[in-house]
């Protein structure tokens, strides 16, 4: 269930970048600015005249009637913010701003959250402002803009100065996620990978990211406002999973039907925001309560089952950093969604920001260190089976390996070649010239044998001066051809005189018979006879040179 749950949210967020990619070059909003400017000048929030409106799109216009007695002279632009809302603004009865999303795309009804500005030329200083507002959600009516004017550069920092903080914490999440990701990645071969620590990583750059894309200083810079906003709720829907897979591992029941289940709701959530968005029927933003929900949800999964764990197992560190850690985000996130629902999605405050970054740090590190112990145990348990599964001397694999390897499940005998080596006066050499030079006998021809089969099949120490190979999908005539270099090799070594010793390898080689062998044992005692002819036919050509 785990990996069709890991399958299935791998293929949320292929969605979710397909879905940026097609909004991206489809969506559009519809933007008509009159005039240039370089310099703006600020300006407080005006009172509002509602009026109904059939054709707007919740059914009402909110007007903000601005007199030119409260625009300082020197003025030039107009700057307001709004939230999922249409404008219009018109000077002296003339337009010359307007908002709303391009008929015929892509994205929904609304053109994001965004900064506007409002051009006043010099012929139109003076003149009255009127700013028409239509709220495109139910839930954004009533918000009142805050409006600025002065030069770009004190609107860019009033900007960045209201940003700053939000931008910083996301930039962090992102980093810390990005770190934990290369981490795991890095780990990924060791003994020790640790999955979970990797869905942190994601859980902690999409929390990054949602915050980044919702502040209005990132989306001023990108000039895309409405990808932004799109951005920020595409990867909030998919924060819950890699933090519900994360949780789960920290539990002794961490198969239990309730995480699954949970994972599927986060799942099937996001493909239903998706679709309905696809289809028309309702915004991503209009789903987002669907989504606090699930997040709610999440929290209230994790108490109960986090109780289970204490009455069970008692308390560790990794559990008491989670009660702790999962209280600030709780609280953070509670606080969050309460100023989030009264202000009607304009203020958010970044409590469950530093939740979060107090929850990804502290459990991070707890991850980490723990991931640090178990790479140590698996380099230490690899370097075991290093030993375990390798001859010392010649790095080949070993006895043990060859009998783990021939008797494994997936092994089929059929098809297969068994060459055996042996090494001639090996005991001679040891006697003549001492074990130093012994050793580099039989490290010497280990060498030939992996430079020529090795990359044909895997090749054996069986002990003392006997080597084996074991090859797949080779033919007779290749196992041949392979011989043959072998010989050519050990003979343009002894022409060379390189040591004081001749090099001399037996072989043989015997391919698997289904109707004369029961398994690859007597394979390899036919190579076995093979090898011994060959090894006493040396011996006689040896005996007739020395006569000689």
């Amino acid at each position: 269930m785990k990996k069709r749950i890991s399958f299935l949210y791998e293929l949320c967020v292929c969605l979710a970048g397909v879905c940026l990619i097609y909004l991206f070059f489809h969506s559009r909003n519809l933007l008509f600015v009159k005039g240039s400017t370089q310099d703006y000048c600020r300006l407080e929030p005006q009172g509002c005249v509602v009026e109904k409106d059939s054709r707007a799109p919740v059914g009402i216009r909110e007007i903000y009637q601005i007199h030119p007695s409260e625009i300082p002279a020197e003025s030039n632009a107009l700057v307001f913010r709004t939230v999922h809302q249409n404008v219009d603004v018109y000077i002296d009865h003339k337009l010359v701003f307007r908002l709303k999303k391009a008929a015929g795309t892509p994205g929904g009804r609304s053109p994001g959250s965004r900064w506007n500005t409002a051009l006043i030329l010099a012929e139109q200083q003076g003149k009255e402002i009127r700013v028409e507002i239509q709220p495109v959600y139910e839930a954004v009516k009533g918000l009142t803009p805050v409006f600025y004017a002065g030069t770009r550069y004190s609107i860019y920092m009033e900007i960045v100065r209201q940003d700053c903080l939000s931008m910083l914490l996301s930039m962090i999440a992102i980093m810390i996620g990005i770190g934990f990701m290369v981490f795991t990645a890095y780990s990924c071969h060791s003994l020790a990978f640790d999955r979970s620590l990797f869905m942190m990583g994601q859980f902690a750059m999409l929390i990054g990211i949602w915050k980044l894309a919702d502040t209005g200083l990132f989306g001023l810079l990108t000039k895309r406002e409405d990808m932004a906003s799109y951005l920020s709720l595409l990867a909030l829907l998919l924060l819950s999973v890699p933090f519900t897979q994360y949780i789960r591992e920290m539990f002794s029941r961490r198969d239990h039907w309730i995480w699954n289940g949970l994972c599927m709701v986060h799942i099937g959530i996001f493909l239903l925001s998706v679709g309905l968005q696809a289809l028309d029927i309702a915004d991503l933003r209009e789903m987002l309560w669907l989504v606090h929900l699930s997040l709610l949800l999440t929290v209230f999964v994790i108490i109960p089952m986090l109780y289970a764990e204490v009455q069970t197992v008692g308390w560790s560190r990794r559990l008491k950093a989670m009660a702790v850690c999962i209280s600030f985000c709780a609280a953070g996130l509670g606080t969050d969604m309460v100023i989030y629902y009264r202000s009607g999605g304009v203020r958010v405050t970044n409590l469950g920001m530093i939740g979060f970054l107090i929850y990804i740090t502290v459990l991070g590190v707890v991850s980490l260190q723990d991931a640090r112990r178990l790479i140590a145990i698996g380099m230490r348990a690899k370097h075991l089976e290093q030993m375990a599964y390798h001859d010392q001397l010649t790095g080949l694999y070993n006895r043990a390996a060859y009998a783990e390897d021939t008797k494994a499940e997936k092994f089929s005998a059929k098809g297969s070649i068994v060459v055996m080596f042996d090494l001639n006066n090996l005991k001679y050499c040891n006697d003549t010239f001492g074990h130093d030079k012994g050793d580099l006998y039989i490290i010497t021809c280990a060498g030939w044998i992996f430079q020529i089969f090795g990359p044909a099949g895997k090749c054996y120490r069986m002990g003392g001066d006997e080597f084996c190979v074991l090859l797949k999908n080779t033919t007779r005539q290749e196992c041949e051809d392979l011989l043959a270099r072998l010989k050519q090799e050990t003979n343009n070594w002894n022409r060379t005189k390189q040591e004081a010793f001749a090099a001399q390898i037996a072989a043989g080689y015997a391919l698997f018979d289904e109707t004369s062998d029961f398994d690859l044992a007597d394979t390899r005692s036919r190579a076995d006879k093979m090898m011994y002819q060959d090894k006493f036919q040396m011996k006689q050509e040896q005996e007739a040179d020395s006569c000689l």
